[in-house]
């Protein structure tokens, strides 16, 4: 029955994005009691960042420069904490994200405070974005000039690790680079390359994560620009639109839900959504900082 029911909700047509969201429910996997990011290449412990070439922000976020940006990014995905502290500075403030379910059919799922946030659409993070800003400027903590803001479809790219994409828009660009991942070019993807989904067996995965949901940030080890969860986990809103005609905007990275060798998993794959749509099955994002240096 449960099998069936599965592959009924792969079959909907998720209202407010495009035909590019190659989500699915994942089936029931055993979730590690693991709650602190770790450093790459170690098994425990928080990432310390270097005074030189990272920040910190009052929230606790790690920023670090991509090179070839003018950006730092942050190394993990918003957390529940972050946008804990967010929505209880800000009346109304949707609160679906203390409750995300991964299907219309299904029931809540837990997380943790490390974990990252979901159920935020593309307006919810651009305000969440504005308020950081003018609580760090209030505070001293990040100078005129600097802002926060989700990253640029090229700046993601970039911080991916993809090289020269060709086409003017994210809708051109999207799978235009074939065989390559956030991971490398391996496929399937490797012990620890992420948390995706693997319930289709055909697929030949060997047991790549044990996370049923979302896993803590920094549960895997960063990329060379030292940033985690840049495949998997949850989709990350980007600033731009889809095309210049519509008002749909990107996501990147894939998300727990996603297994498709191309569609999801690619660097260079793109899913495009209503600003206004909220999912508990990935829907997530991670911001950069804009104008040099933090305080």
């Amino acid at each position: 029955m449960k099998q069936i029911l599965v592959i009924l909700i792969g079959a909907l047509v998720i209202v407010g994005c495009g035909k590019k969201d190659a989500a699915t429910e994942p089936e029931a996997k055993t979730n590690p009691k693991q709650t602190e990011p770790k450093t790459a290449g170690t098994n425990t412990g928080v990432e310390k960042p270097s005074p030189a070439m990272a920040f910190t922000n009052s929230l606790g976020m790690v920023f670090k420069p991509v090179p070839g940006t003018k950006v730092q990014f942050c190394i993990w995905e918003t957390r529940v904490k972050d946008y804990a502290a967010y929505a209880a500075a800000n009346a109304g403030v949707d609160e679906s994200w203390k409750k995300p379910k991964f299907s219309i059919f299904g029931d809540d799922y837990k997380q943790e405070k490390t974990h990252p946030v979901v159920h935020v659409n593309w307006n919810d993070a651009n305000a969440f974005c504005a308020w950081l800003t003018k609580k760090e400027l209030a505070e001293g903590k990040i100078k005129a000039g600097q802002k926060y803001r989700l990253p640029t479809d090229a700046e993601w790219s970039v911080a991916v690790g993809l090289g020269k994409e060709k086409g003017n828009t994210p809708e051109e660009k999207s799978e235009g680079i074939k065989g390559v991942y956030p991971w490398g070019k391996e496929w399937p993807p490797p012990v620890g390359a992420g948390n995706y989904d693997k319930s289709h067996k055909s697929s030949g995965w060997n047991e790549v994560d044990n996370y049923e949901y979302t896993s803590p940030v920094g549960s895997f080890a960063a990329n060379k620009l030292g940033l985690h969860d840049m495949g998997g986990n949850v989709w990350e809103w980007c600033e731009d639109k889809w095309n210049p005609i519509v008002s749909y905007r990107v996501l990147r990275g894939g998300s727990w839900g996603n297994y498709g060798k191309d569609e999801g998993l690619l660097s260079s794959y793109r899913l495009n959504c209503s600003p206004d749509r909220r999912s508990g099955r990935g829907s997530g994002f991670r911001c950069v900082l804009v104008g040099g240096s933090g305080g």
